[in-house]
């Protein structure tokens, strides 16, 4: 399941990115956020290295980025859409280190 949860994550991400190159550098459709963008890329990498070994967990962070371009494109605003993907993925990290916690 953990090979599986980082392929998905990197899977999402590479598809946000070929996403924002289209839309932002060759502009055939409305811009993506930056800021987003950035922040998707750094929770992959950061909450992916916190959580390396619940690949559930890896698929939820790529669900929620999955969540966050389905609503960019079905036309939701920017700052909700932005505020759901910090939302979820926040719960998602909080749910995984209360779980890791009690673990121990």
């Amino acid at each position: 399941m953990r090979i599986l949860g980082w392929l998905v994550l990197l899977l999402a991400m590479l598809g946000w990115s070929a996403w924002f190159v289209v839309c932002n550098v060759y502009e055939f459709a409305p811009r993506l956020d930056p800021w987003a963008f950035g922040y998707g890329w750094l929770l992959a990498v950061l909450a992916g290295a916190f959580a390396r070994r619940n690949g559930w967990s890896l698929c939820a962070l790529a669900g929620s980025v999955g969540l966050y371009l389905l609503l960019i494109h079905r036309g939701m605003g920017d700052g909700s859409a932005r505020g759901l993907l910090l939302l979820t993925s926040a719960a998602i990290v909080g749910v995984t280190w209360w779980i890791r916690r009690a673990k121990r």
